[in-house]
């Protein structure tokens, strides 16, 4: 049954959200925590002999996953999390993007990777903004 609170909120579409999120974010975070240099190895990235940065991303990934599972569970007390993945993945987009294209500009290889993430990211940013109730009020 889906319940509806207010324009634009559906929560079956949210706890929807939330459960497909919860596998896929799990098992992409682990790899990225367990194998980083092989992972972004994969994508054309080397991380040479800084593996952290990209740890740290699988762990926000990993947590994102964890948090879905509440999610899952009382879509409505987790809308938060759908505010902070549409803007998290939002600006990942923009300075992916703005990045990416500077780096043609001076002629420097970008790995198709980088445009892979921006568009799967927007398409993400894109998805949970509509999924969050923008005039729900408290």
């Amino acid at each position: 049954m889906t319940s509806r609170l207010g324009r634009g909120y559906d929560e079956g579409k949210v706890r929807n959200a939330f459960r497909v999120s919860v596998p896929s974010a799990l098992a992409l975070g682990f790899v990225m925590v367990c194998w980083p240099v092989w992972f972004w190895g994969l994508l054309g990235i080397d991380l040479g002999d800084a593996p952290y940065p990209a740890i740290l991303y699988g762990s926000v990934i990993m947590g994102v996953g964890l948090a879905s599972i509440g999610g899952m569970r009382a879509p409505r007390s987790h809308l938060g999390l759908l505010l902070f993945l549409a803007c998290y993945k939002g600006a990942a987009v923009v300075f992916l993007l703005g990045h990416g294209l500077h780096a043609l500009l001076e002629g420097r290889h970008v790995p198709v990777a980088v445009w892979i993430i921006a568009a799967l990211w927007l398409q993400q940013a894109i998805s949970n903004a509509r999924l969050y109730p923008w005039g729900l009020r408290e």
